[in-house]
């Protein structure tokens, strides 16, 4: 999403052929037919439309960070925490160019500082990684009050289980997120899972199969990864336990589960499986582990009795905490129902 020189390059490239290819074919209609020399003005608008999105990154590159978001990364992205200092300029970056690029909307639930900040940083933390990436299939985040069934309704009704979804269909393009699930996810209490990032993960592996690989995945790691997985998924070994259950309805749900292990617990990870932690640290291209060795800032943080960020006016054990379960871990019907179906 930054435009880095390659990009930028890349970019420049690009206008100018189109440019000349337009002046071409405008000044030859225009010998043939002299009444259609306004076609010749084509040339610089074509110009300046696809230089457009490079020039407003750079736009949004150069501007302060706004203070609201760098308290609201401090208090609940560890990750942002543990970067050093070019780390969290660039993190910062990639923020905003998202939050400018991809509208994030509630549904039936306001949408604060907070979540924009949350699903932001969900967004950029599975491909900090990576030196240069696009989220091509995204355009909008919905944010819903609560679980949600497979007709992406949420009425309070006992088969609304979903967590997070990246839509199909009609709503390709779109992802959809709880609003309590996201919020649980950053939370200062131990857990293993994050909505935001498990569906972040989930379009990157989609990204991936589409437009390819970044370059600093190595193809070995992805012969490894598929090898591992189908093993894995046809005679579960006895390292499962710590796993989620969730994670072996099928090859994408492994991934987005043990994305979610590898950036929330990866000191527990590389405890129990030091080579599966080692091929998820070439897929990203991150050492988590060496970022956040010992996750002592998950105990601090917000406190349960804190008022809770969705700004219901209730305390956070009374509130986001609660409908997440007990400990701000989710409950086993919760836990096996995050991700996307179909």
């Amino acid at each position: 999403m930054l435009l880095t020189p390659e990009a930028q390059r890349r970019n420049q490239r690009q206008a100018l052929a189109t440019t000349l290819l337009v002046a071409g074919a405008a000044g030859w209609l225009t010998w043939l037919i002299p009444l259609l020399w306004p076609l010749l003005g084509l040339s610089p608008f074509t110009y300046w439309w696809i230089r457009r999105p490079c020039l407003r990154r750079l736009e949004i590159m150069q501007q302060p960070f706004p203070e609201e978001r760098e308290e609201i990364l401090r208090a609940h992205v560890a990750f942002f925490l543990a970067l050093d200092e070019p780390g969290k300029i660039r993190f910062r970056q990639l923020m905003q160019i998202f939050l400018d690029e991809v509208r994030i909307t509630g549904i039936r639930t306001g949408v604060d500082e907070t979540i924009r900040v949350l699903v932001a940083a969900s967004a950029v933390i599975p491909i900090f990684g990576f030196h240069d990436w696009e989220y091509h299939r995204l355009h909008e985040v919905l944010i819903y009050p609560d679980a949600f069934d497979d007709a992406y309704r949420t009425r309070g009704g006992s088969d609304e289980h979903i967590l997070g979804m990246v839509g199909l269909h009609h709503l390709s393009g779109v992802m959809i997120l709880s609003k309590p699930a996201l919020l649980a996810g950053f939370s200062p209490q131990p857990g293993t899972q994050n909505v935001g990032v498990h569906e972040f993960a989930h379009l990157v592996e989609k990204e991936a199969g589409e437009y390819g690989l970044p370059p600093e995945v190595p193809w070995m790691a992805v012969r490894q990864w598929v090898r591992y997985v189908a093993r894995e998924l046809a005679h579960p070994s006895s390292r499962r336990t710590h796993v989620s259950n969730y994670a072996y309805t099928n090859e994408h749900e492994f991934f987005a589960v043990l994305a979610e292990y590898f950036f929330t617990s990866p000191d527990l990870l590389k405890r129990r499986d030091p080579a599966l932690y080692t091929l998820l640290r070439a897929l990203f291209h991150q050492d988590t582990e060496a970022l956040l060795p010992s996750l002592p800032w998950r105990r601090r943080g917000l406190s349960r009795n804190a008022p809770c960020p969705c700004g219901s006016g209730k305390k956070y054990k009374h509130c986001c905490l609660k409908k997440t379960g007990t400990n701000g871990r989710n409950a086993q019907t919760t836990e096996s129902a995050t991700g996307t179906r179909g």
